[in-house]
């Protein structure tokens, strides 16, 4: 999988379903971690005029961090902050089981 990352296939499919995660974000007001396994992002809403490197602008996280296993295209796509998606970095999600 490594290898189709850095020889860019599956790349195009994510640019689409960022930008349909950020048309859905502008139409229907979603916030920051909106779906959010993890409930990762701040809840604040965004402001879809900020430029890519604005620690306030939209980003598409990956709920299962690419460097811990995650898929490029095959995962539902959160939308978050740059701050908060730098903030979660690549932390798998905690898991509580309880005991039997």
């Amino acid at each position: 999988m490594a290898q189709r990352l850095r020889d860019g296939r599956g790349k195009t499919a994510y640019r689409r379903k960022r930008d349909a995660l950020k048309r859905r974000v502008e139409r229907e007001g979603l916030t920051c971690g909106y779906g959010s396994p993890t409930q990762e992002g701040c809840g604040n809403p965004f402001d879809l005029t900020l430029p890519a490197g604005h620690p306030m602008a939209f980003t598409a996280d990956h709920p299962e961090a690419l460097a811990n296993g995650g898929h490029l295209v095959a995962q539902i796509l959160v939308p978050m902050h740059n701050s908060c998606n730098a903030r979660k970095s690549n932390r798998a999600p905690v898991q509580i089981w309880e005991a039997s």
